[in-house]
């Protein structure tokens, strides 16, 4: 799996991985993604950004993640619990997203693993739907911990890994 920074011409193709993902979440009775977000202009926003990632085998896009740096200002009202360890600054995975054909096999994980060891960052954090099992499935199995709930889109749940630094 190759996993770099997306180019412009690969918005449409993350787009389609987008929309398949919104079709699956309300298929989950999951209200994420289901009011127009994320659209082309956010996926776009990103890629000049510099925090759009890709990834892709034998060049075929597969998956998309935004990754941005803190500080995330949603972040800083987490209630029922609260964020762990000390460190200054943290990275943000946000629209992590599969394609259908490949949902399943293990991919997501894959990616994320790949990015988590690709920065030189020991925390990491992300959101989710209370109905977006998969995510959550995902998240645990990587060694993220619900750590308790930040007011995206309504409510989400949040979620947080910390990478030792020997």
């Amino acid at each position: 799996m190759e996993i770099r920074l997306a180019f412009p011409n690969e918005v449409d193709a993350i787009m389609q991985v987008i929309e398949g993902a919104k079709k699956c979440l309300a298929e989950a009775g999951s209200t994420q993604w289901q009011n127009g977000y994320p659209n082309a202009d956010t996926i776009i926003e990103d890629i000049i950004s510099g925090q759009a990632y890709v990834a892709l085998d034998e060049g075929e896009l597969l998956a998309y993640a935004a990754v941005t740096k803190s500080p995330e200002k949603a972040y800083e009202a987490i209630y029922n619990g609260s964020w762990e360890g000390r460190e200054p600054e943290y990275l943000v995975f946000h629209r992590i997203t599969v394609s259908r054909d490949v949902q399943g096999q293990g991919v997501a994980q894959t990616f994320l693993e790949g990015l988590i060891e690709g920065f030189d960052y020991l925390d990491f954090r992300s959101d989710t739907h209370a109905k977006n099992k998969a995510m959550q499935h995902i998240f645990e199995k990587l060694g993220f911990k619900q750590v308790g709930k930040v007011p995206v889109d309504g409510e989400r749940l949040a979620y947080q890994k910390l990478k030792s630094n020997v």
